[in-house]
């Protein structure tokens, strides 16, 4: 799907303004655009990645997928007056929503009593991948992906959402992020590099050649890291 992206600003031309574009020859800033291939129309695949620097047109190309409107905020939408365990698909199976907390690694039962904003910063990513795995949405795109968590977090988090949202039935993400460190730990059916445009994808088989991301885990991956459940 060729996605293209043009975003406008008004052109400033006050003193400071100028002198930047003078200094460091740049003519305008109130222009961008981009154009690009996105593999989200082939069948058999989950999860896709797009990852590139900041401002590199990530959002702006989510904006427009799915017939745009489906970008998920994992960290908006919350009750200051509701336990997460009944904020997450109030109207859901009970069993459905504490399995999907456990399995993103959110396994400190009790945190599961408390209001959202009362959660620490990684329990909250994670109590928010909870809530879209939870949500009977099928088309999802989630933008600043493991940006505002710890990187070790991050990796354990993007194996645990990985595992638990291809268990789902009928539901493709695509995660925008500009880091790439968690890339071994999804292992995504594809990844768009907005740096270079190029796509990479997995290989489906041993057979059809080395699979592009390789898995070089240096950590251990204990029950602590996983964050057992704790009761």
């Amino acid at each position: 799907m060729e996605i293209k992206v043009l975003n406008k600003t008004k052109n400033f031309k006050t003193y400071r303004t100028s002198r930047v574009k003078s200094l460091f020859n740049a003519e305008r800033g109130d222009t961008f655009s981009l154009t690009i291939d996105v593999p989200i129309e082939e069948k058999g695949w989950k999860i896709g990645v797009i990852v590139g620097p900041s401002g590199s047109g990530k959002t702006s190309i989510g904006r427009e997928l799915f017939g745009g409107g489906k970008i998920a905020d994992l960290y908006t939408g919350w009750s200051k007056d509701k336990a997460i365990v009944d904020d997450i698909a109030p109207d859901g199976d009970f069993n459905t929503v504490t399995g999907h907390l456990a399995s993103v690694g959110l396994g400190d039962v009790p945190s599961w009593l408390r209001p959202f904003h009362a959660l620490s910063n990684g329990q909250q990513f994670r109590a928010g991948l909870a809530r879209v795995l939870s949500e009977g949405h099928s088309d999802i795109i989630i933008d600043e992906f493991t940006s505002v968590v710890d990187r070790q977090i991050a990796k354990i988090g993007a194996m645990a959402f990985s595992k638990a949202f291809n268990r789902t039935e009928g539901k493709r993400v695509v995660l925008l992020s500009c880091h790439y460190d968690i890339l071994d730990w999804l292992q995504p059916d594809w990844v768009l590099d907005t740096s270079d445009g190029v796509v990479k994808k997995k290989a489906k088989s041993n057979q059809d050649q080395k699979c592009i991301w390789k898995l070089g885990r240096s950590t251990p991956l204990t029950g602590d890291i996983l964050r057992s459940i704790i009761i």
